[in-house]
C-alpha cells in the first residue's frame, strides 16, 4: 500500500516522519514524503494512507478530507500545531476537530494522555479511532537518540542558544490576512477570536523587543558564540540588526533538536524549545518579563525563570561559568502529556504499526507508475525553471540532497532492516522511501 506524509515545514517535521517512512517501508511500504497535497488533490498519486498534519474543521480542510474519501483513500492525522500544550483558556478540541472532521477520519494519533482524555471525552463517539501515540519529534528528546546528534555534527559547539517563538513579527497587512484566515476558516467561531490574536501579537511584538535588548546586552558582555533561532515562519530580515555583532549568529538550519544538543544554555520564553531543553538536561532560562499571552506556559515548568534583563544576564553568566547541571526534575507531568516518555516503543514505530494494520485491513492495492510521475515532475521542474517560478516557502523549498542523505544513513544505525532501504528523488521537495530487500 502507498503511505503519503506531507510535509508543510521542513525544518519541524522532516527527521520525525523520515523515521515513520522507513519504519513503514521497512514492512512493506511505498512511502512518499514531502510537498504532496496539491498532487494528491489534483490526482497525480493512487489512492493509501495520508498523514495528516491537522483535521482543522474549516471549510478548505473539509474539502479536502471530502475528497480524499470519495477517492478512497484512508485519512490518519497527527495535529503538528496542538495537543502537547493547552491552547491559553480556549478548548482546543473545539478549535481543532468536529463531528465532521472525525467522521471522514480512520485514526487519529495523540500526544499523549493529555491530549487523548480530551479528545475521548469531547467525542465519545469517535473513541476507537483515537491511537495514544506521542508524537515522533519527542522521540529525540529521548537519550535513546544521542547517537544521531553525535552523528550530527554541527558547525558550532558550546554556544548560548535562544529559541525564539515569534510567529506574529508580520507586517500589518499580512496580520490582516491572517485574521481574514481565522474568520474564512470559523476559527472565530469556534473561540479563537480576533482580539485574542490582536493580544497575542502585541505580546509577542513587546517580548520581541525585550529579547532583542537582552541579546544585544548578552553579546558585549559575552566572549561565548551565540546562536539565535527564529520560528521556522519568521522572516530573517526581522534580526538584521544582530548583524554587526561578531559573536551573534541567526540560524535557522537543521532541526532545533541538533542545536539544542550541542549548546552550552537554552534561553526562551514560553517556547517547546525551551521545555526540549529542560526535558533534555541542558540548563535553560525562561525569560518572563512581563504577562504575557505569548507562548505556552506549561513550556517554562522546568526552566530557571528569571524576570527583568540583569536577573537574565546574571543568571546566563553564572550558569555559562559553574557549567551548571540542571537539576533532575519529577517528568510525570510531561509523561502525561507526551506518551513518549512513558513508553517502552517509540512513537515513529507505534504510528507505523497503525499503519500496517491498516494497510492489512484496506487491502488497497492500486500502485503508482514511478517512472510516470519522476517524468511528469521533471516537466514540472523544468517548466518552473524557464518561468523563474519561486520554488515553496519560507517553511519549505526543496529537499538538499546532501543532507537528506546523511540523516538517511544515520537513520540506518537503528535498525538492520533500514539496511535495505534507498531513497529516490522524484521530485525537488518530494522524494520516496523505497526497500529493495
Amino acid at each position: 500500500m502507498n503511505l503519503y506524509l506531507p510535509i508543510e515545514i521542513l525544518n519541524r517535521e522532516f527527521q520525525s516522519k523520515l523515521l515513520i517512512a522507513m519504519e513503514s517501508a521497512s514492512r512493506g511500504m511505498k512511502v512518499y514524503m514531502g510537498r504532496l497535497v496539491p498532487y494528491l488533490k489534483r490526482d497525480h498519486f493512487a489512492p493509501g494512507i495520508v498523514l495528516q498534519k491537522s483535521i482543522t474543521p474549516s471549510l478548505e480542510r473539509l474539502k479536502e478530507l471530502k475528497n480524499y474519501k470519495k477517492k478512497n483513500f484512508v485519512v490518519t492525522s497527527l495535529d503538528e500545531e496542538v495537543g502537547l500544550f493547552e491552547l491559553d483558556n480556549n478548548d482546543y478540541s473545539r478549535l481543532r476537530y468536529s463531528n465532521q472532521s472525525l467522521e471522514l477520519a480512520d485514526k487519529v494519533f495523540t500526544w499523549g494522555k493529555y491530549d487523548y482524555n480530551n479528545l475521548c471525552k469531547k467525542f465519545k463517539r469517535y473513541k476507537k479511532k483515537f491511537i495514544l501515540s506521542g508524537n515522533p519529534r519527542l522521540d529525540f528528546w529521548k537519550k535513546d537518540f544521542d547517537f544521531f546528534f553525535e552523528n550530527k555534527k554541527l558547525k558550532y559547539k558550546d554556544y548560548i542558544f535562544f529559541s525564539l517563538n515569534f510567529s506574529f513579527l508580520v507586517s500589518k497587512k499580512e496580520f490582516n490576512k491572517y485574521l481574514t484566515f481565522l474568520k474564512d476558516s470559523d476559527y472565530v467561531n469556534r473561540g479563537y477570536g480576533i482580539k485574542t490574536a490582536i493580544k497575542e501579537r502585541e505580546d509577542s511584538n513587546k517580548m520581541f523587543k525585550k529579547f532583542s535588548k537582552l541579546i544585544t546586552t548578552l553579546s558585549k558582555q559575552t566572549n561565548l558564540k551565540i546562536i539565535v533561532r527564529p520560528h521556522p515562519t519568521e522572516k530573517l530580515k526581522n534580526y538584521n540588526f544582530l548583524k554587526k555583532f561578531k559573536n551573534v549568529k541567526v540560524i535557522r538550519e537543521g532541526n532545533i533538536s541538533e542545536w539544542i544538543y550541542y549548546a552550552k544554555t537554552v534561553v526562551h520564553s514560553s517556547c517547546t524549545g525551551g521545555l526540549e531543553a529542560s526535558i533534555r538536561g541542558r540548563p535553560t532560562i525562561s525569560y518572563l518579563p512581563f504577562k504575557s499571552s505569548h507562548g505556552h506556559q506549561f513550556a517554562d515548568s522546568y526552566s530557571i525563570k528569571t524576570k527583568n534583563l540583569n536577573e537574565c544576564l546574571n543568571t546566563i553568566k553564572k550558569v555559562t561559568k559553574d557549567n551548571k547541571k540542571i537539576k533532575k526534575y519529577d517528568l510525570k507531568s510531561i509523561k502525561f502529556r507526551a506518551h513518549n516518555f512513558s513508553s517502552n516503543k517509540p512513537s515513529y514505530k507505534i504510528i507505523a504499526n497503525e499503519f500496517i494494520k491498516l494497510m492489512n485491513l484496506n487491502k488497497i492495492k492500486n500502485h503508482n507508475n514511478d517512472l510516470f510521475l519522476k517524468f511528469k515532475f521533471k516537466l514540472r521542474d523544468l517548466r518552473s525553471k524557464i518561468l523563474k517560478n519561486k520554488y515553496g516557502t519560507i517553511k519549505f523549498s526543496i529537499f538538499d540532497k546532501d543532507e537528506t542523505l546523511k540523516i538517511f544513513e544515520i537513520f540506518k544505525k537503528l535498525n538492520p532492516k533500514f539496511n535495505d532501504l534507498t531513497i529516490d528523488f522524484i521530485k525537488k521537495d518530494i522524494i520516496q522511501i523505497k526497500n529493495n530487500g
